[in-house]
């Protein structure tokens, strides 16, 4: 009662024997959820959704679980659930998988399909149907000159609830709550252009990686959560936030709670050996003002954060360490958003096609500026990224040369692929690879590539907003 009109940030770090346990321990060391959420209000409730698995690359359904009966309990009029997927993934596809809108159902919470993907399944609607549930669907809102659509069901609850599962992430270190919200929008108004700016150095400055936090920041300051939930009871070690082959799972036992994302993740960081101050997103944040990110006027309960060091292994530093059987990585001058993509892409090749490799032969994998040459002469190619694409259209490699007694000839070499964009997107690189080395020879890949429905992709570039 007496920190109940208290303003100051808050965080509860809590250490139980199940994640149940956990979340309902520290919403009582913080007041219990009725400080935070009254009777009669709806209330959206963020989480993990970005492909059709399960946990952990998805919330732990039963910490989603404990936060709708609290809030049930407390009277509350509607329950939303949701979040973007990854992109070129549905929400839809990712309810179909994995069961979890009738699972919400039973718990009188409703998914909500952000992305109107639940219309896909129906009769085909005209374009000006489509348009017009978009303009009902969204608001825009404009944050330091930038455009945003957002989801009315997200702005027009009472109350945000982030639920965030924690894995390791190869830009970020951890995959925090600031980045579970910065998936409240569509995949649009995430993508970060190529701007490069007259004397400055794009790579050395990492310019997208500084244009992505200050987007990250902007969709965060859209609408901040009342109730941040920071999930590491469970932690994806070594490979993340999606489950790779070199992934490993390891308990922790914690689960840390508060009423300010940037207070949760600043905790979340120190109770994982990271300086807040010294990671990137927290330093931008107190740039900006946004947040508590000094850990003196943060009120912490529960367990001591002194007392507590987890120690996770981090994902890999350099791409070349991510050993892809009979592929050799060269690389060259490259942005954060390409390393990045590389990552995820190079982690599904070595987790979806180790028998396709096997029986394919080697591979040089050239990203970013100016490329190092291919490992050798009869290498399959892959040129990733416009920047590996641009700066070797003169190399030697690009064509094969055949002399004869009376003639030379030159033609194209087709043993190389290029796949696209600044940076590429993982789904348009998977089908392009399928395409390039047919499905009969890469059949694991194409399996994979199948659990998507592809289809809609036309059907979503009529989105404008997605």
């Amino acid at each position: 009662m007496e920190r109940s009109n208290s303003k100051s940030p808050e965080v509860a770090i809590i250490k139980s024997q199940s994640p149940l346990e956990c979340v309902s321990n520290g919403l009582e060391k913080l007041g219990g959820i009725s400080r935070y959420i009254q009777e009669g209000e709806q209330v959206f409730i963020k989480f993990n959704l970005s492909l059709p698995e399960g946990f952990p690359t998805t919330t732990n359904f039963d910490v989603l679980e404990v936060i709708i009966k609290s809030c049930i309990e407390v009277g509350v009029k509607k329950i939303f659930l949701g979040g973007y997927p990854m992109k070129g993934v549905t929400i839809k596809e990712i309810s179909n998988a994995i069961g979890i809108e009738s699972y919400l159902a039973t718990l009188r919470a409703e998914l909500a399909f952000l992305d109107n993907s639940n219309y896909f399944t129906k009769e085909k609607l005209p374009l000006e149907e489509l348009q017009k549930l978009k303009s009902n669907s969204f608001s825009t809102i404009e944050v330091n000159e930038k455009e945003f659509k957002v989801p009315k069901v997200i702005l027009e609850s009472d109350k945000l609830i982030s639920v965030n599962q924690v894995n390791v992430n190869p830009l970020f270190t951890y995959n925090l709550s600031i980045l579970n919200s910065y998936s409240i929008v569509p995949n649009k108004y995430q993508k970060i252009e190529k701007v490069v700016q007259e004397g400055k150095d794009y790579f050395a400055l990492d310019q997208y990686k500084q244009d992505l936090i200050s987007n990250i920041l902007n969709v965060y300051s859209i609408k901040k959560p009342d109730i941040v939930i920071n999930d590491l009871y469970h932690v994806l070690e070594c490979a993340g936030p999606c489950v790779y082959k070199d992934s490993k799972l390891k308990r922790t036992g914690f689960i840390v709670i508060g009423n300010d994302a940037i207070a949760v993740d600043a905790v979340t960081l120190k109770l994982m050996n990271v300086e807040p101050l010294k990671h990137d997103l927290i330093m931008e944040a107190r740039e900006r003002g946004i947040g508590a990110s000094d850990l003196s006027k943060i009120k912490i309960y529960g367990e001591k954060l002194k007392e507590h060091s987890i120690r996770v292994e981090e994902c890999v530093k350099k791409l070349a360490d991510i050993e892809v059987q009979n592929v050799f990585i060269k690389q060259g001058q490259i942005c954060s958003g390409c390393k990045e993509n590389a990552y995820h892409l190079l982690n599904t090749m070595k987790t979806k096609m180790i028998k396709d490799l096997k029986y394919l032969s080697s591979h040089s994998f050239l990203i970013g500026e100016n490329p190092l040459e291919p490992e050798g002469k009869q290498d399959n190619i892959i040129l990733f990224g416009d920047c590996a694409i641009n700066t070797t259209e003169d190399r030697d490699f690009r064509k094969i040369v055949k002399k004869t007694k009376k003639k030379t000839k030159v033609k194209k070499n087709n043993k190389v692929l290029e796949l696209g964009g600044c940076p590429p997107d993982l789904f348009s690189c998977i089908n392009k690879i399928i395409k390039h080395y047919k499905k009969k020879n890469i059949p694991s890949l194409n399996l994979y590539y199948k659990t998507i429905d592809h289809k809609i992709r036309n059907t979503l570039d009529k989105w404008e907003a997605l």
